[in-house]
Protein backbone atom coordinates (compact mmCIF):
# COMPACT_ATOMS: atom_id res chain seq x y z
CA UNK A 1 0.00 0.00 0.00
CA UNK A 2 1.58 3.12 -1.21
CA UNK A 3 1.66 5.53 1.86
CA UNK A 4 3.18 8.64 0.75
CA UNK A 5 4.85 9.95 -2.61
CA UNK A 6 7.57 12.56 -3.88
CA UNK A 7 8.95 13.63 -6.37
CA UNK A 8 12.09 11.14 -5.59
CA UNK A 9 10.87 9.47 -2.38
CA UNK A 10 7.74 6.64 -2.02
CA UNK A 11 6.91 4.92 0.99
CA UNK A 12 5.43 1.82 1.37
CA UNK A 13 3.49 -0.49 3.87
CA UNK A 14 3.95 -4.18 3.08
CA UNK A 15 1.04 -5.45 5.55
CA UNK A 16 1.92 -9.36 5.10
CA UNK A 17 5.70 -8.06 6.58
CA UNK A 18 5.04 -5.62 8.85
CA UNK A 19 7.18 -3.74 7.07
CA UNK A 20 7.58 0.10 5.82
CA UNK A 21 9.37 0.61 2.30
CA UNK A 22 11.40 3.95 1.87
CA UNK A 23 12.86 3.68 -1.85
CA UNK A 24 13.97 5.83 -4.26
CA UNK A 25 12.04 6.22 -7.65
CA UNK A 26 14.21 4.59 -10.35
CA UNK A 27 13.08 7.31 -13.15
CA UNK A 28 13.36 9.75 -10.45
CA UNK A 29 17.04 10.80 -10.59
CA UNK A 30 19.32 12.04 -13.16
CA UNK A 31 22.39 10.01 -14.43
CA UNK A 32 25.14 11.47 -12.48
CA UNK A 33 22.82 10.52 -9.15
CA UNK A 34 22.47 6.51 -10.43
CA UNK A 35 23.65 4.82 -7.17
CA UNK A 36 20.88 6.61 -5.26
CA UNK A 37 18.79 4.25 -7.38
CA UNK A 38 19.23 1.15 -5.77
CA UNK A 39 19.01 2.83 -1.89
CA UNK A 40 15.75 0.64 0.10
CA UNK A 41 15.36 0.99 3.22
CA UNK A 42 12.71 -1.45 5.13
CA UNK A 43 11.56 -0.23 8.35
CA UNK A 44 9.49 -2.30 10.62
CA UNK A 45 6.46 -0.96 11.64
CA UNK A 46 7.18 -1.34 15.14
CA UNK A 47 10.47 0.87 15.06
CA UNK A 48 8.71 3.91 13.09
CA UNK A 49 8.82 5.97 15.65
CA UNK A 50 11.95 5.99 16.08
CA UNK A 51 11.84 7.27 12.37
CA UNK A 52 9.13 9.67 13.49
CA UNK A 53 11.22 10.27 16.36
CA UNK A 54 14.23 11.72 14.78
CA UNK A 55 12.92 13.08 11.23
CA UNK A 56 12.44 16.74 12.35
CA UNK A 57 16.12 16.72 14.25
CA UNK A 58 19.47 16.51 12.90
CA UNK A 59 19.84 14.77 9.75
CA UNK A 60 22.90 12.98 11.08
CA UNK A 61 20.79 11.63 13.41
CA UNK A 62 17.84 10.64 11.32
CA UNK A 63 20.26 9.50 8.57
CA UNK A 64 21.82 7.00 11.52
CA UNK A 65 18.14 5.21 12.35
CA UNK A 66 17.53 4.67 8.76
CA UNK A 67 21.14 3.54 8.26
CA UNK A 68 20.49 0.34 10.62
CA UNK A 69 17.19 -0.50 7.81
CA UNK A 70 19.48 -0.03 5.00
CA UNK A 71 20.27 -2.56 2.62
CA UNK A 72 23.01 -0.03 0.71
CA UNK A 73 24.19 0.92 3.79
CA UNK A 74 26.98 3.04 2.09
CA UNK A 75 23.93 5.44 -0.23
CA UNK A 76 21.97 6.57 2.73
CA UNK A 77 24.44 9.22 3.67
CA UNK A 78 24.44 10.56 0.04
CA UNK A 79 20.45 10.70 0.00
CA UNK A 80 20.79 12.22 3.83
CA UNK A 81 23.44 14.77 2.98
CA UNK A 82 21.72 15.94 -0.43
CA UNK A 83 19.57 19.03 0.58
CA UNK A 84 16.66 18.70 -1.18
CA UNK A 85 16.74 14.78 -0.79
CA UNK A 86 16.61 15.21 2.95
CA UNK A 87 13.75 17.41 2.84
CA UNK A 88 11.72 15.96 0.78
CA UNK A 89 12.61 12.59 2.85
CA UNK A 90 11.09 14.58 5.75
CA UNK A 91 7.96 15.60 4.07
CA UNK A 92 7.13 11.80 3.22
CA UNK A 93 8.12 10.55 6.34
CA UNK A 94 5.23 12.78 7.52
CA UNK A 95 2.91 12.06 5.27
CA UNK A 96 3.16 8.34 5.42
CA UNK A 97 3.13 8.62 9.36
CA UNK A 98 -0.48 10.12 8.99
CA UNK A 99 -1.40 7.54 6.45
CA UNK A 100 -0.51 5.32 9.33
CA UNK A 101 -2.23 6.98 12.20
CA UNK A 102 -5.28 7.10 10.14
CA UNK A 103 -5.47 3.28 8.59
CA UNK A 104 -5.09 2.56 12.77
CA UNK A 105 -1.64 1.10 12.01
CA UNK A 106 0.14 3.37 14.29
CA UNK A 107 -0.56 5.07 17.35
CA UNK A 108 1.79 8.04 18.28
CA UNK A 109 2.62 8.87 22.11
CA UNK A 110 3.32 11.91 23.07
CA UNK A 111 6.36 12.74 24.40
CA UNK A 112 7.56 12.89 28.06
CA UNK A 113 8.52 15.75 30.22
CA UNK A 114 11.33 16.02 30.53
CA UNK A 115 12.40 16.58 34.37
CA UNK A 116 14.08 19.69 35.35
Amino acid sequence: MLLARGKVWRVRWIKSTGMIGLDIAKTALNEGSSELRELKIDVPLAKWGLVVKNVQSDRKLLGGVLLDFAKHKERVSAAVGNDRLYLELQRVIGDATLALVEAGALTLKPPKPSAG
